[in-house]
């Protein structure tokens, strides 16, 4: 696909997927497109942080911060599928420092392979705040 088609379905499909407002999951992560690079083949999305994420310590919780992951993942899968969509397969993260509320991680997926079989994902999340990494994740998506 060429740059200019590329850059326009990504600015199409992931900014329609997330402003959806629906009540799925994915509609409750309160995500935003915030980048993405043709060259480099990342899409980058950026979320708040939000009152039912904190834990007992009063930072995000692990699960939300996977949840992230997943969403942001997910976004970027199915707009790799095309026509069709992905699902989860798969998808490990890897705990840095926490996250604190009030903090808006952004997550840069990066496009690894993309089959007719199997799409490979990984992404880093950083603290839009500080520029620190906080969180990195892989994970393997199936067409449907």
């Amino acid at each position: 696909m060429e740059k200019a088609n590329w850059e326009q379905k990504v600015n199409e499909i992931i900014t329609g997927y997330l402003s959806r407002g629906d009540g799925c999951f994915d509609a409750e992560m309160h995500a935003k497109l915030c980048g993405y690079s043709y060259e480099e083949q990342t899409i980058s999305i950026e979320f708040e942080t939000l009152k039912w994420q904190i834990n007992e310590r009063g930072g995000i919780h692990g699960g939300a911060i996977a949840g992230m992951f997943d969403t942001a993942f997910g976004v970027v899968a199915n707009f790799v599928a095309g026509e069709n969509e992905a699902a989860t397969a798969d998808m490990n993260v890897s705990f840095i420092r926490p996250v604190e509320y009030g903090e808006h991680p952004v997550i840069t997926v990066y496009i690894v392979k993309k089959g007719r079989s199997i799409i490979r994902l990984r992404a880093e999340m950083f603290c839009k705040e500080s520029g620190k990494l906080t969180a990195a994740a892989a994970g393997t998506w199936i067409p449907l």
